[in-house]
């Protein structure tokens, strides 16, 4: 842990900006099984305090370090983190969130369905990565990128990912690969409602990009196989991320096959 001497010698944002990263090594370490140096622990979290309200400085940090279970520490650890970064004014999106589990995943333990996906033009690396982090969740087999969808491997896609990319196969391909298969059908408006169209044991599901939708010639392609699917909304915008829109077609496709497996 960084030395109390020089924590205290930093200018104060600076101190908190330390105390950020100390925190997170302190989360990561208690998720693995280690405990910490907790009268350390505690005074670092007072320096944080002292800054964050002079009147709550140091106030329950005897009970909070000394008696709490790991889990609930780390839980407390994490809330003072985000205390933290709000007072800064960085609060983080969803991709910064730590990943307590840091080891590989384990592709034998996932089950796999024969279900695919393929992505034509989605730009934005983060949606990537949620989709394939959906994708495992949910059994996908292969995900297929068009040339112009970000790879998963890429920084920003890895981030929303977390290691999903790593155990879901993928290829970029283009659109004539699924030209031989009927089983395809694709999410975009105007399609069957989702809870009406009938979902096939075993195809792909094409999903396009955030700003231009599917491309004619893979609506034509899903026409010509099993269609399209919508999903149903009351708001005024009657609009969804592309990844979170996924997610919930996701969820009903494994649902309606999951048993008959």
């Amino acid at each position: 842990m960084f030395p109390l001497r020089k924590l205290k010698e930093l200018p104060p944002k600076s101190r908190l900006r330390k105390i950020v990263l100390i925190l997170q090594n302190v989360e990561i370490g208690l998720a693995q099984g280690k405990d910490p140096d907790r009268a350390c622990l505690r005074a670092v979290c007072e320096l944080a305090r002292a800054e964050l309200s002079k009147q709550a400085a140091g106030s329950n940090s005897k009970t909070c370090f000394q008696k709490l279970k790991s889990a609930d520490l780390l839980r407390a650890l994490n809330a003072l983190r985000h205390e933290i970064l709000a007072y800064l004014g960085a609060e983080p999106a969803e991709w910064d969130f730590l990943d307590l589990n840091k080891g590989i995943l384990d592709s034998a333990k996932r089950m796999v369905l024969p279900l695919r996906v393929y992505i034509e033009d989605i730009r934005s690396p983060f949606n990537v990565g949620s989709i394939f982090r959906t994708a495992e969740a949910f059994a996908v087999e292969h995900v297929y990128l068009s040339a112009h969808t970000p790879l998963p491997t890429y920084k920003r896609a890895a981030k929303t990912a977390r290691g999903c990319e790593k155990i879901v196969d993928w290829s970029v391909e283009p659109l004539s690969v699924l030209k031989q298969t009927t089983e395809v059908f694709a999410l975009e408006l105007g399609g069957t409602p989702l809870d009406k169209f009938k979902f096939p044991k075993q195809g792909t599901v094409l999903i396009g990009s955030e700003e231009l939708g599917l491309s004619p010639e893979a609506l034509a392609l899903a026409d010509a196989g099993l269609g399209r699917v919508s999903i149903a909304m009351a708001g005024a915008k009657r609009s969804l991320n592309v990844a979170t829109a996924f997610g919930i077609l996701m969820q009903k496709w494994y649902t309606a096959i999951a048993g008959k497996a």
